[in-house]
């Protein structure tokens, strides 16, 4: 279950059909639901209303957005007995809305706490977008969550983001209520670290033991104090408790979001004891310049190296970089061994560092994030570059890049090479520093066939009120017409795999720097051809306007040529949006339910499909054994 917001530490992501909603449990965890007395067994094994076995309601459950867990949970009072495991296994409390009214719900039915596995809690949170987030009392929020931590006892993972770090109460009791727990997230904000806080302490207060994921951040949004300021050292206690009481650790996390503000010393980490043989993603930063513009990085570039050298079990590297109003260096040294990271997948940082990787650890990263900083046109291409260095990269399908791209210049070589490096690419983010007017964004566009696997390409650039950006939607159908006319496309359908396409208008003086932002989710249908041609756009905008008013919009744009001749009389929708759209351009919440109902029985469809299938296979496999 999630309220309100747009991102997490605790990730919703789901892919239907081929990956499930979340991880599926066993039948002994689903059951535990508050059914009491001696019909509770004969209810549990009882058909649902329409002959559906209960044990294949949960199957289908698995397959489901959580949208339309719930709506399938209202169908009867006894779907809903049984589903309340799925419905409260995550809760994420992204707003302080959200928070104020979950809590007190849980604070008052008790019974539902214990189906929480995974809690994450974002008072005064950042990222409320477009609309403010209101103020909230953190202290009430904690004072909530002492009050249902008692509740929880099959809590795992805890995961909190307010302005501060909560009072040590709060670990106290989650670790006394919470015996399954090992993640733990948390942020601080301008307090400083208290040595005697219950988080680190190793006596009497409050000790954890065998976490397997930890993170502490310095929070988004911080006002700038310092333009240098000196690397905080952590804890003592802190040090003890990750090298000495966490043996199992596999996702650790010490980064500052608020780079001229705090900045976290991590140099501990560069001793010749410290390896966690599971760990599997790290996080480390902001490194950037001193006041005297040497690197403020790990002190000792060697240790540094041997320390992610001998840690080969990782696959999600992080090393977050703030350079503010100057240009990084050439170079920034990462001496590893040629053997180190062999199942790195994801690797988030700067050019320079990824460069220098080596050729193990290049050949096997599927996605790569260098938005650190932007690239200038003199680190796009040539040799050295970044299209050189990423053809060394043959597993990469997902690609987020940050570039400076003058209005004024040719840009075909840079996004044919960039197009030619990656052939393989499933998703694509491309961000600007400029306003990437019109002659780029159709240079872009004519080179996007040439990633045949294409399925989404998102856009974030720099707004103006006149001129080009008179609407999201223009953008996006500028896209779609220049792809279809490109030279470079060697079919008459390019990009057939492409499923969305968004559009962010950043503009510096806005909240979280976002004007507006809007998400396309492409709709299909044969043609004569046999081929999967555009006839609609699936649409959810929302943002800020001239004015400042805050709004949100669905639609489906049709305006699409017809296809020469229908070979199904329903048009294959290319991917399934998280926003509700409506069949019109209305707002109107009843049409918005309608065309989320459909979404919904559509999706369950298909999971009872593959359910069908799958035991159809499997009562094959008996009869051939027979």
């Amino acid at each position: 279950m999630s309220l309100d917001g747009s991102s997490s530490r605790i990730s919703e992501k789901t892919n239907l059909p081929g990956n499930r909603r979340r991880g599926l449990r066993s039948l002994s965890t689903l059951l535990q639901i508050p059914l009491f007395g001696s019909r509770a067994e004969a209810r549990l094994n009882s058909p649902i209303a329409g002959g559906l076995p209960a044990d294949i309601l949960y199957e289908v459950s698995e397959y489901l957005w959580s949208s339309d867990l719930l709506n399938l949970s209202l169908t009867s009072s006894h779907v809903r007995a049984l589903l309340l495991p799925s419905l409260y296994d995550t809760v994420v409390l992204k707003s302080s809305h959200a928070c104020r009214t979950a809590l007190a719900m849980l604070y008052e039915q008790p019974n539902i706490c214990r189906y929480i596995r995974k809690l994450a809690v974002r008072p005064n949170y950042y990222l409320a977008w477009p609309k403010a987030n209101e103020r909230l009392d953190e202290d009430w929020v904690v004072y909530m969550l002492l009050e249902i931590a008692k509740n929880m006892p099959l809590l795992h993972t805890f995961d909190w983001d307010g302005l501060e770090m909560p009072v040590d109460r709060l670990w106290i009791t989650l670790r006394h209520s919470c015996p399954l727990l090992k993640t733990l997230y948390t942020n601080i904000g301008y307090q400083p670290l208290n040595p005697s806080s219950s988080l680190y302490t190793i006596g009497q207060l409050f000790d954890f033991t065998d976490l397997t994921s930890f993170s502490l951040t310095v929070r988004h949004s911080l006002e700038e104090t310092d333009l240098f300021p000196e690397q905080e050292q952590l804890p003592d206690q802190l040090w003890d408790m990750l090298l000495t009481k966490c043996p199992n650790m596999q996702d650790l996390t010490l980064s500052s979001f608020s780079s001229s503000t705090r900045l976290l010393n991590v140099d501990r980490l560069c001793t010749a004891d410290v390896l966690w043989p599971k760990l599997h993603s790290l996080t480390l930063g902001s490194f950037g310049y001193n006041d005297d513009f040497e690197l403020n990085s790990p002190s000792d570039d060697a240790a540094f190296g041997a320390f992610l050298s001998k840690h080969t079990a990782l696959k999600y590297l992080r090393l977050s970089w703030n350079f503010k109003r100057w240009m990084s260096p050439e170079t920034i040294p990462l001496f590893l061994e040629p053997s180190a990271l062999p199942h790195l997948t994801t690797f988030v940082g700067v050019h320079q560092q990824l460069a220098v990787l080596p050729q193990l650890a290049l050949s096997s990263i599927e996605i790569l994030d260098l938005t650190c900083e932007p690239l200038f046109a003199g680190r796009l291409d040539g040799l050295g570059g970044v299209c050189s260095t990423l053809k060394n990269l043959t597993a990469l399908t997902s690609l987020d890049l940050w570039v400076h791209i003058p209005e004024l210049k040719d840009h075909s070589p840079f996004f044919q090479g960039l197009m030619e490096a990656c052939p393989k690419l499933t998703e694509l983010h491309l961000m600007c520093t400029t306003t990437f007017g019109v002659k780029p964004l159709l240079c872009l566009a004519a080179h996007l066939p040439l990633l045949p696997h294409l399925r989404t390409f998102s856009l974030t650039k720099g707004h103006k009120y006149v001129g080009d950006d008179s609407s999201m939607l223009s953008t996006v159908l500028r896209i779609i017409r220049a792809n279809s006319k490109a030279k470079s496309c060697l079919t008459s359908n390019p990009n057939p795999e492409l499923k969305q396409i968004n559009i962010r208008w950043a503009r510096e003086k806005c909240p979280n720097h976002l004007k507006q932002e809007g998400t396309y989710d492409v709709v299909r249908q044969w043609d004569a051809n046999h081929t999967r041609v555009i006839v609609g756009l699936e649409v959810y905008e929302k943002g800020i306007t001239l004015l400042g008013k805050v709004f949100t919009r669905r639609y489906r744009y049709k305006n699409f040529p017809a296809p020469s001749r229908t070979q199904s009389s329903t048009a294959i929708t290319a991917s399934t949006s998280h926003a509700p759209s409506a069949s019109t351009s209305s707002n109107d919440a009843n049409d918005d339910g309608r065309h989320s109902g459909r979404m919904g029985r559509r999706r369950l469809r298909k999971a009872l499909l593959l359910i069908q299938n799958k035991q159809s296979s499997s009562l094959a496999d008996l009869s051939r054994s027979a």
